[in-house]
């Protein structure tokens, strides 16, 4: 949020959701490369990035729709925003997975990535961590290609997944996530899960 420094030079706050998803990881290679043991990221720290690319995306359309003099209502200019996001998403997480990037000793950055829809700080953040987590789940189902463009599991990153009041039941607003986490474990024996309700107590 506040701009960091790697290796002296400074980096100001990110102005899209895929320059704070190559920052993260950038930081995560440094990390690896000047210690031992694991690492864990939140992607919670990454959803407020969502709505900094959304309203980018929709200055740029904006001023593209003035230039052809196009006439587009609120909803298709809102269509067209969030289409466009979505292609954020996706280019930011695949930056994420970390698979091809190995540290100076010769290993893929052991890193866990934790998705807690209740860590999100209000409604509309949260919506946007779900799209994150509906992304990484989506790319983790269909692994990656290894040098004989053959499809893999990646060992990294780990993933955990929190269960929580609204993502259980059948009915509540973030199951299909639940569904689409239980559906990857069965192919690629990941996520993890964490019951918030225990984690609590």
């Amino acid at each position: 949020q506040n701009g960091t420094v790697i290796t002296g030079t400074l980096i100001e706050r990110p102005h899209s959701f895929s320059t704070a998803c190559n920052i993260a990881t950038q930081i995560i290679a440094q990390v690896a490369s000047n210690q031992y043991g694991g690492q864990s990221i939140s992607l919670t720290h990454l959803a407020p990035f969502v709505q900094v690319s959304r309203e980018k995306i929709r200055r740029q359309l904006q001023e593209e729709m003035q230039e052809v003099e196009a006439d587009i209502t609120e909803e298709q200019l809102s269509n067209m925003v969030e289409k466009r996001l979505r292609d954020e998403i996706r280019r930011g997480v695949q930056t994420i997975q970390v698979v091809t990037l190995l540290t100076t000793n010769g290993q893929a950055p052991f890193v866990t990535v934790f998705m807690y829809l209740n860590e999100a700080k209000n409604e509309q953040e949260k919506h946007d961590l779900a799209l994150i987590i509906e992304e990484v789940l989506q790319q983790r189902y269909e692994g990656v290609k290894n040098e004989s463009g053959v499809w893999v599991t990646p060992a990294f990153p780990k993933l955990i997944y929190v269960l929580e009041e609204d993502n259980i039941y059948e009915n509540s607003e973030y199951y299909y996530l639940t569904r689409m986490a239980a559906k990857c474990t069965a192919k690629r024996m990941v996520p993890d899960y964490i019951s918030e309700k225990k984690m609590l107590e």
